[in-house]
């Protein structure tokens, strides 16, 4: 069951990344990191939740990271130039 739930993780990252690119790949990282999370506290296993918490962690401030290079770029304008 976890071979299932880990190729599950693998297609929504892929496909995020196929409809949005960069940023869908973001979006479905985020996204099997909390199924990921929910999997492991159901199954009550505690390094999924482990690594899927750190994923999170590190996908949250990847994010901001991202934002915060985008906003500094535009010049406090995120939509500016699109």
């Amino acid at each position: 069951m976890k071979r299932n739930i880990l190729i599950t993780m693998g297609i929504l990252i892929l496909t995020g990344f196929a409809v949005q690119g960069f940023v869908g790949a973001i979006g479905g990282l985020f996204l099997t990191t909390l199924v990921g999370i929910v999997y492991g506290t159901a199954k009550k296993d505690k390094k999924l939740v482990k690594w899927s918490a750190s994923a999170l962690l590190i996908t949250i401030f990847c994010t901001m990271i991202c934002y915060f290079c985008i906003m500094a770029l535009n010049g406090g304008h995120p939509a500016k130039g699109m």
